[in-house]
């Protein structure tokens, strides 16, 4: 699990514009698109946020991307995954169901993805 803090500026400074405020941060995890480029997970009292960074050609400019900013009363299901890779690496994948389309959440830590899938199970259940 991270820490919202401990987050790059950029992702924070983000977050935080995209929160509302009664909203609090419930959860802050990784997931891993690729190797050295991590999604950063928030989940809090009201939504799901997926941000990540992404880098323009070859000079290294970076800019931070929200992937997923989905409210609770939009998601229809989610699941946790496991595939030949996410079991030998002791990682899963959380599935993000809503009307129309998909996220997934691929090569969480197994114990952050299965805190992450409880919490927003009970929150798609209110």
């Amino acid at each position: 699990m991270a820490d919202f803090e401990n987050l790059p500026n950029r992702i924070q400074r983000i977050a935080k514009a995209e929160l509302q405020p009664d909203e609090q941060i419930c959860l802050c995890v990784l997931g891993r698109s690729s190797l050295l480029h991590p999604d950063f997970v928030l989940i809090t009292t009201l939504r799901v946020l997926i941000l990540d960074e992404k880098y323009m050609g070859s000079l290294a400019i970076s800019y931070a991307n929200i992937r997923c900013n989905v409210f609770f009363s939009e998601i229809s299901t989610v699941k946790l995954a496991r595939l030949l890779k996410h079991r030998f690496f002791g990682q899963a994948r959380l599935e993000i169901d809503v009307k129309r389309n998909s996220f997934w959440i691929d090569n969480m830590s197994l114990r952050e993805a299965r805190r992450a899938h409880q919490l927003i199970a009970e929150q798609i259940q209110r």
